[in-house]
């Protein structure tokens, strides 16, 4: 019997690090299959990135209806990013969303959970950990079981053990196109990355 390789992932950017109370300003979801890596026909980022769902949300309606958290010190790290980066992640915008979309965007990522094999994020004590809470304060059932999550850092490590690869490594020939803070594009990235080096592993084209 085939098992699934039915993949999600999934990442926030916060207007804070406090994991149970941070404004959450937008977050991005993929669903994939990692029979793709080893395929004929890999994923591009540019798919990735295309097919990336993607929410943004009121932060004052957090503060105000939630009792959610802003940093200052955190507002002046995004203030030193990208002009691009800036205003997707810190300016409001007449289109975000109150905080209960998050429900909306969740079931729609995690539709068929019975079919995940893996539920990815960037390193295990954010992103899940804030879900959580979400979850916790939203008052719904969990999206996903326990045991199918998975970390792209512990993962891509392991992978290159014994090399000088980072695990925040840009893949050869995206360099123009990756925008880091983007959520879309630093979800598509890890799964590149992580298709990048099976393919390696497996003696096929990169």
């Amino acid at each position: 019997m085939k098992v699934s390789k039915d993949s999600v992932i999934f990442d926030f950017e916060t207007l804070s690090l406090d994991r149970a109370q941070c404004v959450i300003s937008c977050v991005a979801g993929i669903r994939f299959n990692e029979d793709r890596y080893l395929s004929d026909d890999p994923y591009s980022f540019t798919e990735l990135v295309e097919a990336a769902d993607f929410m943004k949300f009121s932060a004052e309606y957090q503060v105000t209806h939630y009792g959610r958290k802003i940093d200052l010190q955190t507002i002046g790290w995004w203030k030193e990013k990208p002009k691009s980066v800036q205003n997707m992640i810190i300016e409001p915008k007449e289109d975000d969303v109150t905080f209960e979309k998050i429900i909306d965007f969740f079931q729609n990522l995690f539709r068929h959970p019975d079919t995940l094999s893996r539920v990815y994020s960037r390193g295990n004590t954010f992103d899940p950990i804030i879900l959580d809470g979400i979850i916790s304060q939203l008052k719904v059932k969990n999206f996903y079981p326990h045991w199918v999550v998975r970390d792209t850092r512990s993962m891509i490590d392991g992978m290159s053990f014994g090399s000088n690869m980072r695990n925040d490594f840009v893949v050869p020939g995206l360099e123009s196109q990756y925008i880091a803070h983007d959520p879309r594009h630093d979800i598509a990235m890890d799964i590149m990355r992580m298709q990048y080096i099976v393919r390696l592993l497996n003696d096929l084209e990169v």
